[in-house]
């Protein structure tokens, strides 16, 4: 046999037909479990590794499925990637991760890319919702999973209860009596932070406080975009006893920033993130925090979209919510917590 062995070669050395060995190979029909036997013990003696290429040819598939994230150094989306590639291997699909930063144009630019290698499906997170992207999406006719973002769209999306993280959050440092609360937000005009920036206004209104624009300093999804909003909260005549972050990168951006200029978390400031990603466990203090489970969010939508793929499903597209859930940590305290201590 050559370098690589063909599945005529492998054949011939097991005494069997070419269709057996891709039957056995594909596992596409019943080949008895002595034939079996000895194709596998060919195929090991060969190291046999069948031709992705050629299947795909002949298949019309490359069992190949496309991830688009916005920030692959994001832990959140980081660990769902692993946990998409975990859940594909076990199928017999690879993926290819493709980073659009954020940016509407890149984000193009990775759907072309999807396109030009004909993957069998998108896994599609953005934190934007460009209808460009929508149309440019479907002139694919691929099946389409959006993740983390878009109010509707003509696709399967799995997203987190709108609003909800921050509102927890918001509501959380009110019972603990703050009034004063900042908000560090994300990208603005995106989806997410929208939805961020909402459910901070929901929990201030519901509480009768009103939201001081001078309160409000919203700039990136990164730690570096956090430094920005800790140096702005740091310069104000007035600095809030709290501050709501739109995420934990954020949130650990502002931690760093208070922490080289001497102001302490939590007995001066209040922080809360989003996310609950390992880096705000492990922060001093720890983060308080908001889940948003990343495993869940890749398990509901590698089911939904190979529901597509294999035809099980072929209807109305479905909306999937992810709950959230307020995880309280060291650093947020009762409003004036130490001063009152002090006192007694």
């Amino acid at each position: 046999m050559g370098n690589r062995p063909t599945i005529k070669e492998i054949a011939n050395e097991a005494g069997v037909s070419s269709a057996t060995v891709s039957r056995f190979i594909n596992k596409s029909g019943y080949v008895n479990e002595e034939t079996a036997a000895r194709i596998q013990k060919v195929v090991e003696k060969f190291n046999f590794r069948p031709s992705q290429i050629a299947r795909s040819l002949k298949t019309q598939s490359t069992h190949n499925l496309a991830l688009i994230v916005p920030d692959i150094q994001n832990p959140f989306y980081s660990r769902m990637a692993n946990r998409v590639q975990h859940l594909l291997l076990s199928r017999g699909y690879t993926v290819t991760l493709l980073d659009s930063g954020g940016e509407p144009a890149m984000e193009m630019k990775c759907l072309h890319v999807a396109a030009s290698i004909s993957v069998d499906g998108i896994l599609f997170a953005s934190i934007s919702a460009q209808l460009a992207i929508l149309e440019e999406l479907e002139k694919l006719r691929i099946p389409v999973v959006m993740i983390n973002s878009y109010d509707s769209c003509p696709f399967d999306s799995v997203h987190g209860v709108r609003c909800e993280s921050t509102y927890l959050a918001t509501k959380y440092l009110i019972h603990l009596g703050h009034r004063r609360i900042g908000y560090a937000g994300g990208t603005m005009h995106t989806a997410i932070e929208n939805s961020r920036y909402g459910g901070y206004c929901k929990a201030m209104q519901e509480a009768g406080l009103k939201v001081d624009s001078s309160m409000v300093f919203e700039m990136g999804f990164n730690s570096d975009s956090g430094k920005k909003s800790g140096a702005y909260f740091t310069a104000l005549e007035q600095m809030p006893t709290a501050i709501c972050c739109g995420n934990d990168l954020i949130a650990l951006g502002v931690l760093q920033v208070f922490q080289k200029k001497g102001i302490r978390v939590p007995q001066d400031v209040s922080l809360t993130g989003v996310d609950n990603i390992i880096y705000g466990e492990l922060s001093s203090p720890p983060l308080t925090s908001v889940i948003n489970d990343s495993d869940e969010f890749a398990d509901k939508a590698v089911s939904a979209l190979f529901d597509r793929i294999e035809g099980r499903y072929t209807g109305e597209p479905r909306e999937y919510r992810i709950e959230r859930q307020l995880i309280i940590r060291g650093s947020t305290a009762e409003c004036g917590g130490e001063r009152k201590r002090e006192e007694q």
